[in-house]
């Protein structure tokens, strides 16, 4: 082993590739990150393409690796984490025959109703946990098998984005486990694929690939990966995780009740547990720590409602932000803080893409109710940060009626940087939230497995205890509490009143 060990961390998220380099006691020496495009060839559905994440990772680890401080030479594994799940059919020699179905395609509601038609769902969450939906990899592939029958003809094997970059690396297919309850296709008690559920659903298990340990050595990195992306040739590559799994390392949920939610384009709380989750409320994720488990309730388009109206409505801002050399987000979080809580009295729904948790309605859609001539742009995205912490509420309650309660909270993800959203969070919670001291993202989860996958530490407790620093914290304020009661209150009922509106306007024009 050489001297002093590096660790590299990639996260293939929704809206962009992050990578840093860490060393063995988690101080991490550069990060880079580089976004690319999510394609809506139609309402409801969501790609990507697999070589853009390519490129884009090729891009960040060529600037992580020529950072100073950084000697590529000392680098002893790698790790790579992803959103969750995608579609990702590729041939025999690894090439895409399909644009990537990610997380939040929706286009498989039908075969979602045939499913439902002919499977006993209770079977599907009893062996594998979660519910029929779209968001899971199984009617994605249905759909793929239904509709474009050419290019699963082709398919030699399904992975997930990691699992992409990882072949890439490598050249060896795999799916780490972590994913395993996101297919609706995994024996969760045994860590395999199910022969009965592969049945039930009617699916070729010739095409899913070896299942391996999230930290367990995969392959080592080829000569042409190593020519690619400036990394040593022969550098172990650990099989990797969801980006959720990999967040829950970053703040160091190895102990059942830590709890930590992640706000990127989505929000996903992630409770630790001893046991799996099978209701069907929220749904079940692999930890990386065997035997442990992940329950999560997991939104949407909540980061992704603040980037729209960045995008869309945020023109002035982002000029001032070019004139100051500044993030937009920093100029809207600044016109929120003029706003007060409760964003005078506007409440947001942030159904923009559909929902999943706990409502699980692809025909949600996103509103501002409350809106008056008096409502202010601060007004608007205040109410964009408290609905985010509305809907986060509405999934820590579900986690607690399910038997899952918090006794701690952290706060990670790109969302985790506004210092007034993590106090809103705690408001509308009415409970402290603490963040991890790099906040450097799922990408450090990576560089934490990896070091266990590599034996810099025998155990990820260990490797947690070593690497994880705490971070700030942020107290809820009492005197908030009965305002952001009554904003919850109105916030649960909206949904049940517009819920049939939803449908009907799905229909319009359809």
């Amino acid at each position: 082993m050489r001297t002093t060990e590096l660790l590299v961390g990639v996260d293939v998220g929704t809206t962009g590739v992050k990578a840093l380099v860490s060393d063995r006691d988690g101080r991490v020496l550069a990060q880079a990150s580089e976004e690319y495009p999510t394609h809506f060839p139609q309402p409801g559905w969501a790609e990507q393409e697999p070589e853009a994440w390519w490129q884009a990772t090729r891009h960040v680890l060529g600037e992580v690796l020529a950072a100073p401080g950084v000697d590529a030479q000392s680098i002893v594994a790698i790790g790579v984490s992803c959103q969750a799940p995608s579609l990702v059919a590729v041939d025999a020699h690894g090439v895409p025959v399909h644009s990537a179905l990610i997380w939040m395609d929706r286009r498989s509601e039908l075969q979602c109703d045939a499913l439902r038609a002919t499977v006993d769902e209770a079977l599907i969450t009893r062996i594998n946990g979660g519910r029929i939906d779209p968001y899971f990899l199984a009617p994605k592939l249905l759909w793929l098998r239904a509709t474009r029958p050419t290019a699963y003809a082709r398919c030699h094997t399904i992975l997930q984005a990691n699992g992409y970059l990882v072949h890439k690396l490598t050249g060896v297919f795999s799916m780490d486990s972590s994913h395993g309850p996101l297919t609706l296709l995994f024996d969760t008690e045994r860590q395999a694929w199910s022969p009965t559920l592969l049945d039930a659903l009617q699916l070729d298990a010739a095409k899913l690939p070896p299942v391996v340990p999230c930290a367990e050595i995969v392959g080592t990195v080829t000569d042409a990966a190593a020519a690619a992306t400036g990394l040593p040739a022969g550098t172990p590559v650990i099989a990797g995780m969801t980006d959720g799994t990999a967040a829950a390392v970053e703040v160091g949920l190895v102990r059942p009740g830590q709890a930590a939610e992640m706000t990127g384009q989505s929000t996903v709380l992630l409770v630790c547990s001893d046991t799996p989750y099978r209701a069907r409320d929220l749904f079940p994720l692999g930890h990386a720590v065997p035997g442990l488990h992940l329950v999560v309730g997991a939104m949407v388009a909540t980061g992704g409602a603040l980037r729209w109206f960045r995008d869309h409505l945020g023109e002035s801002e982002i000029a001032a932000a070019q004139q100051r050399g500044v993030d937009p987000f920093e100029i809207l979080g600044q016109k929120a803080a003029q706003s007060s809580p409760g964003a005078n009295r506007l409440i947001f729904l942030p159904y923009m893409y559909g929902e999943r948790s706990p409502i699980w309605d692809s025909a949600a859609r996103g509103v501002f109710f409350g809106l008056s001539l008096a409502t202010t742009k601060g007004d608007l995205v205040r109410a964009i940060m408290e609905g985010a912490a509305y809907g986060l509420r509405h999934n820590v309650e579900t986690a607690a009626a399910d038997g899952f309660p918090l006794a701690t909270l952290a706060c990670v993800g790109g969302g985790a940087r506004s210092a007034l959203w993590n106090q809103i969070k705690a408001d509308v919670l009415q409970r402290p939230v603490s963040l991890p001291g790099a906040a450097s993202g799922a990408a450090m989860g990576d560089a934490i497995v990896a070091a266990v996958g590599v034996g810099l530490y025998p155990s990820l407790a260990e490797a947690v205890a070593a690497m994880v620093k705490p971070g700030p914290s942020y107290t809820p304020r009492p005197e908030l509490a009965a305002l952001y009661d009554g904003g919850y209150h109105v916030y649960r009922q909206l949904y049940p009143a517009l819920r049939q509106a939803f449908h009907d306007l799905a229909e319009v024009g359809a």
